[in-house]
């Protein structure tokens, strides 16, 4: 877990990275708060059903950044009960969580530094993830990270995720893809 942000002030996207098949999705927050994150991680809990949720998110593995800080929020669900595990990576040590780190690199090809974020909605960010997601990857033998996620875990999870299959001659990774070119 982690966030991407082009204005300390501005809004900012929450994403999850699933190690075994570099699936990405990601939630856009207007506060970079260890309550608003772990909003999330309540309405990923709600949305998949308490099996798969266990299944997808175990443990989730963070930077130290303040938006985390508050680990009791994301171990624990609203009722109190146990439902996942945090850790934390130690400071200034990215490659400790080298599958998040890799797939910024694709949300920055669409959204590069000094986007206005503010203009995005949740859909944007979802589409966004779905093109990210349907681009075949050398280190998946040149599968998608959402065919293996599919694979393992259905098509209606990736629904629920909001993430749809874009075929490969469709998939674009331009800032184009949510951000309107002025006129």
């Amino acid at each position: 877990m982690d966030t991407v942000w082009n204005d300390p002030a501005g809004p900012c996207i929450q994403t999850f990275s699933l190690d075994r098949t570099c699936f990405m999705i990601g939630f856009l927050h207007t506060e970079k708060t260890s309550v608003s994150m772990a909003k999330t991680v309540d309405l990923l809990q709600q949305q998949l059903g308490p099996e798969t949720f266990s299944r997808l998110f175990p443990v989730l593995l963070t930077d130290r950044g303040p938006e985390f800080e508050v680990w009791k929020l994301f171990e624990q669900g609203v009722a109190g009960a146990s439902r996942l595990r945090i850790f934390y990576c130690d400071p200034m040590q990215s490659n400790q969580k080298p599958r998040v780190e890799n797939g910024h690199n694709y949300v920055r090809e669409i959204m590069p530094n000094g986007y206005p974020l503010e203009l995005l909605t949740q859909v944007l960010v979802n589409r966004m993830f779905s093109h990210i997601n349907s681009t075949p990857r050398r280190v998946l033998n040149d599968k998608t990270p959402f065919e293996l996620f599919t694979f393992f875990h259905g098509s209606d999870a990736a629904k629920t995720l909001g993430i749809t299959q874009i075929p490969r001659d469709q998939v674009t990774l331009k800032p184009e893809l949510i951000f309107h070119k002025p006129r």
